[in-house]
């Protein structure tokens, strides 16, 4: 992401906006989704609170990619861009796939392959135009009927074919989000699924298609710590990128939502130190601490108590879960983080 003079100032008026542990953790964690509730932002109005956040935010680094569904991103342009206030900066994308209501993989791939063919033909129509538009995820949920007990190996039949018609369409990286459900039969579903996507990093590692696990940590279901301990944890172990959505609006856990810093915190740790010193019950413990003062940023290190990553530790992290939420709001977890870690 480029960022404009005028951005660069802001920086310098933070005090820890400097490189910093903070930063290092923290820096584009949020995939800013303000056109979905209860935001309920029209296009207009939502690219314009992007590019306004880039430029008064307290910590404008946090927003990383901008979520729209499909008929909305095919909308887009770089007259639309500059009058929400781009002034040239780059835009970074990530897009929703269609909505499938069939559980059949055949039909599951030949949405995506339309899908792709659709994004791949508006970025082709504005490369090279005066703002640069960039499609750096995609979101797709894979059928309900995964997670029904002795079903999850059947998500091969839908990943597999899917990532591959994407890497003959598609000719940049991108991370490819598959959303599962932590409902029903969830620990067969997420070893099953993040298995599949391992298997597929394994025999393919010049892979541009890079497979990855999207849960929702909000909404109607608020999955337990220790389910999403699991799913962090499962995803470490097969060296997968990871994303959440809903919740997460405040840095540190409550009684009632998870916090972005703890579950930030929890992935770096779980990534970088590996199950035998970090373990799956380490992160179940990371995410529900409640205490703020038990979570310290210095300029070279972050820790949460006895427990600490240097700021190089993290980044090498970061290459691989490359870690981040969906969020309807950019100024929440602005304002919360500035209030609780100026």
């Amino acid at each position: 992401m480029v960022f404009s003079p005028r951005l660069l100032a802001l920086y310098s008026s933070d005090p820890m906006s400097h490189y910093s542990s903070k930063i290092a953790l923290l820096a584009r964690i949020i995939d800013y989704a303000g056109m979905f509730p209860p935001a309920s932002l029209n296009l207009e109005a939502s690219l314009q609170k992007a590019a306004t956040f880039r430029k008064t935010a307290k910590q404008p680094w946090l927003m990383n990619r901008v979520v729209l569904g499909l008929s909305e991103f095919k909308k887009i342009n770089p007259e639309a861009l500059y009058k929400a206030g781009a002034e040239g900066s780059s835009w970074n994308f990530s897009v929703l796939g269609s909505p499938i209501s069939q559980s059949d993989p055949q039909a599951f791939v030949k949405s995506i392959d339309w899908d792709f063919r659709e994004i791949r033909r508006i970025q082709d129509r504005y490369f090279g135009s005066s703002c640069q538009m960039a499609v750096h995820g995609y979101e797709i949920r894979l059928p309900d009927e995964i997670t029904q007990k002795g079903q999850a190996i059947t998500s091969g039949e839908f990943i597999f074919p899917a990532l591959e018609q994407i890497e003959g369409i598609w000719s940049n990286q991108i991370d490819v989000y598959f959303e599962v459900s932590l409902q029903g039969a969830w620990e067969e579903t997420l070893e099953g699924v993040t298995r599949i996507m391992g298997e597929w990093l394994s025999e393919n590692d010049q892979t541009l298609a890079l497979p990855a696990l999207k849960i929702r940590t909000g909404g109607q279901f608020v999955p337990k710590a220790a389910q999403l301990a699991r799913a962090v944890g499962e995803c470490a172990s097969q060296g997968l990128k990871f994303k959440a959505t809903q919740g997460l609006h405040h840095p540190i856990s409550s009684d009632a939502d998870f916090g972005f810093i703890n579950l930030l915190a929890a992935i770096n740790f779980a990534y970088a130190l590996g199950e035998q010193d970090f373990s799956e019950k380490d992160i179940e413990a990371c995410l529900l601490s409640q205490d703020p003062k038990e979570f310290s940023f210095s300029e070279s290190a972050f820790s949460w108590k006895n427990v600490s990553l240097k700021n190089e530790e993290i980044e090498s992290a970061r290459k691989i879960h490359a870690a981040c939420f969906g969020s309807c709001s950019l100024d929440e977890p602005d304002q919360f983080l500035f209030k609780e870690f100026p």
